[in-house]
């Protein structure tokens, strides 16, 4: 995974502290040593640089990876660590290679299994995504296809590495690419960030569209500011008013978006802003050696060599969503145009009846977003006696705004799509992998 020259700077800590990949290379094989015949190793290292240096070591051993969030807690550490069967959890990692490992009594897993990843719906336990290693390197490959990792080479993480954009769509691609990783996860503010983003010269940088705002915001205040070639967006609808915004902070930057999910390691799509399929919304076209389409209901199919292999101990689930020929029904509904541009319009759980007419919450959204003043816009469809289904918007946006905002819905919208509620709020609710809280938008609304 480590395609660096030797002398060449792998790694760079919010503090400074850097190793060369030669440097590197030497913890790998010294923290391999610690883990070998582990079947599954857990991962629970808040320090970003023990983290990669352990998830790397684990795979050196022929190991599987298992991200436990720390952030999470020791409850839910010791309970994704009993399912997942792990044979030893690493505690904490140093950057010469140095483990703290706690042993467990594991159990075999498939051998072909790389990664196992909690997902953090909003409702229900958590699944188990069992990841290939075979198919998370054709993933990075094809990243590597169209993001400018090897133009670009210093690419900031500022999410968290229990999660596969990060994980992979970040640490290992730029790893893969020879490129130096700035691990910035430990700061808890974007203005952090962004001033070690600047002092560390970075010129990469990918995340999330709340993050990309927070981290614009700052910049807008900061004289600081990197001189980025590439942002790149996924994980969320990517608004007009995020897109404005990081072009303010960012005016070189080439700007990506993109669409996946962790079941597929995680990218399918992407397209630049150059093509102009950009400005109509959509996610792009699908990457190198992975097939996409639309079902005759509108659901997003995915085909390719990184999809997963299935859900840990929960065959039903695996059935429900991946077909005997490895086609993976994405719970997307969208479509896609002649010219193969992916276009995502909701969950195939999000249309709902209100008022007799169907209607989907995430279109309702997006015509939220595309309003005047509002940064970010969450819909949720609640009981209603008369109309089967109530609309309440929540926005990110001054109260000052709703009068305007509610003039241009009435204007955008049918009557049947206007949520019938809208509700200002500084932050929308999210789950630690950014994406908005729906169930606490839920008890709100209700």
């Amino acid at each position: 995974m480590l395609n660096g020259a030797a002398g060449a700077t792998a790694l760079i800590r919010s503090s400074g502290e850097s190793l060369t990949y030669g440097e590197l290379r030497a913890s790998v094989a010294r923290a391999a040593g610690q883990l070998r015949g582990a079947g599954a190793v857990g991962i629970a290292v808040a320090d970003p640089c023990g983290f990669v240096v352990a998830a790397l070591a684990a795979w050196e051993a022929q190991a599987a990876v298992v991200p436990l969030d720390v952030r999470a807690g020791a409850k839910w550490i010791d309970s994704a660590a009993l399912r997942a069967g792990v044979s030893a959890i690493v505690r904490a990692a140093s950057p010469d290679g140095t483990l703290t490992v706690e042993a467990r009594a594991g159990r075999p897993l498939d051998p072909r299994v790389g990664l196992v990843l909690f997902t953090s719906g909003s409702s229900g336990p958590p699944k188990g995504v069992l990841l290939s290693l075979k198919g998370i390197l054709a993933n990075v490959q094809a990243i590597l296809s169209y993001l400018p990792v090897r133009d670009h080479p210093r690419s900031a993480v500022v999410l968290p590495l229990s999660y596969s954009y990060a994980l992979v769509g970040q640490a290992v691609t730029t790893l893969r690419a020879g490129g130096t990783l700035l691990l910035l996860g430990d700061l808890a503010y974007p203005p952090l960030q962004l001033e070690a983003m600047a002092r560390h010269e970075a010129s990469g940088l990918s995340s999330v569209p709340t993050s990309l705002r927070l981290l614009a915001s700052a910049a807008a205040e900061s004289e600081k500011r990197p001189a980025l070639g590439y942002v790149a967006s996924a994980g969320a609808p990517l608004g007009a008013a995020t897109v404005a915004a990081v072009r303010a902070a960012f005016p070189k930057a080439r700007l990506f978006n993109q669409y996946g999910l962790t079941e597929a390691s995680p990218r399918v799509t992407a397209l630049e802003d150059a093509e102009e399929e950009f400005a109509g919304g959509s996610v792009g076209r699908a990457l190198p050696g992975i097939e996409v389409r639309a079902a005759g209901d509108g659901e997003i199919l995915v085909r390719g060599p990184s999809v997963m292999l299935g859900y840990l101990d929960d065959p039903e689930a695996t059935a429900r969503v991946l077909s005997a020929d490895g086609e993976l029904r994405t719970g997307d509904v969208g479509r896609v145009d002649a010219r193969g541009y992916l276009y995502v319009e909701g969950r195939a759980d999000g249309v709902v009846k209100s008022g007799g007419e169907r209607v989907s919450v995430e279109e309702v959204a997006s015509a939220v977003r595309a309003c005047s003043g509002v940064a970010d816009a969450s819909v949720v469809a609640v009981a209603d006696e008369l109309l089967g289904a109530r609309l309440v918007a929540f926005v990110e946006a001054a109260e000052a705004a709703l009068p305007e905002l509610r003039r241009a819905l009435r204007e955008s919208l049918p009557p049947a799509k206007r949520p019938q509620r809208i509700v200002a709020l500084e932050h929308l609710p999210r789950l630690p992998s950014g994406k908005v809280d729906l169930m606490a938008l839920k008890a709100m609304a209700s």
